[in-house]
């Protein structure tokens, strides 16, 4: 295989979330197939300073190498820009993305659809985005489905699947059976994110007496990833009440982790090629007033391993994420002609 770019350079925000988390996997990936990638790190820690066709990167204070060292980031300090210079913007940059034209070649990369649209208020206008997507030249890559049917509705002139992949670390340890308490054997521990669909959460949790298990309760919130991959290992179910504008990643980390996952109906969570969970494992605002989900707790809890194995096929896309990201990977950046 060749390189279809000489370089590849991944503009990452300093954040501590999905989205970066898939720009250094890809870095990852790239570099291991024998490719160029570095990371361009922006605000608040580093700083990016165009000079003509010289781009550098002042990032000797980001916390970000040394956060995500399990993708051995190769951090950019200077190059010089050609047109196999290939710049990666994720969708919050859509807009810089479409105004940058210096004699390289850019994409963009869509990872959390739904958030990126308040931030660029220009796609909440049609015709704004009928001109994003009609640019020939201006790439798009997308994570999930969800994405892929909002640019195929939106005539983008190309675009082509590029996904993320799971923790390996919670992949890893899941295949390792002495490591894994049976579903059936762990308490009554239900997670939730906090923060992510705060008000659904809340409404939930105050229907609580409805219930007829004594349940913990176990918020995600102020925790390490250590923290985090031990809560979810201990959990029967996973809840997220959160809008999903991306393919998220905690409820495949879930998942994985053996908790049975229930998922709000909104956004990515009602694409089945993003979550192939049947029906009955997403709900609506309707059945958290109507005490449907809780009645769906206490069934799932009644009978866990059973409700378990209903959702081995999700499990087993989750499995196969790292392989299908690399067929993506060297389908995109590389060529075998």
């Amino acid at each position: 295989m060749r390189q279809v770019f000489d370089e590849v350079l991944l503009l990452c925000p300093e954040v501590k979330t999905g989205g970066p988390e898939a720009l250094h996997q890809l870095g990852y990936r790239i570099a291991r197939h024998g490719g160029t990638a570095r990371m361009v790190y922006y605000a608040p820690h580093s700083r990016i300073e165009v000079d003509g066709d010289i781009l550098r990167c002042h990032a000797e204070t980001s916390p970000m190498p040394e956060y995500f060292a399990q993708y051995q980031p190769r951090v950019l300090r200077e190059t010089r820009l050609g047109p196999e210079t290939l710049i990666v913007f994720p969708e919050p940059l859509s807009k810089l993305a479409a105004e940058s034209n210096r004699g390289y070649r850019r994409a963009v990369w869509w990872l959390s659809l739904d958030n990126a649209l308040p931030q660029n208020q220009d796609l909440l206008d049609a015709d704004a985005r009928r001109a994003l997507f009609a640019d020939p030249s201006l790439i798009h890559l997308y994570q999930s489905d969800y994405t892929r049917q909002f640019l195929t509705a939106n005539g983008a002139a190309q675009y082509f699947p590029l996904s993320d992949y799971t923790d390996p670390q919670f992949v890893h340890r899941s295949l390792v059976t002495s490591e894994v308490v049976p579903i059936e054997a762990r308490r009554d521990v239900v997670c939730f994110f906090p923060n992510k669909g705060a008000e659904r959460a809340a409404r939930f949790l105050a229907g609580n007496a409805a219930l007829q298990h004594r349940i913990d309760f176990v918020p995600i919130r102020d925790m390490t990833k250590t923290q985090v991959r031990e809560t979810l290992f201990g959990a029967r179910i996973y809840i997220d009440f959160g809008h999903h504008p991306g393919k998220d990643r905690v409820p495949r980390e879930a998942a994985i982790a053996g908790a049975v996952v229930l998922l709000h109906a909104a956004g990515a969570a009602n694409c089945f090629l993003d979550h192939p969970l049947a029906a009955a494992y997403r709900f609506t605002e309707d059945d958290i007033a109507s005490g449907a989900l809780h009645r769906q707790v206490d069934a799932i809890l009644d009978e866990p391993a059973e409700h378990f194995a209903l959702q081995r096929l999700y499990r087993q896309a989750i499995l196969l994420e790292q392989e299908r990201f690399d067929l993506e990977v060297r389908n995109f950046f590389f060529s075998g002609v």
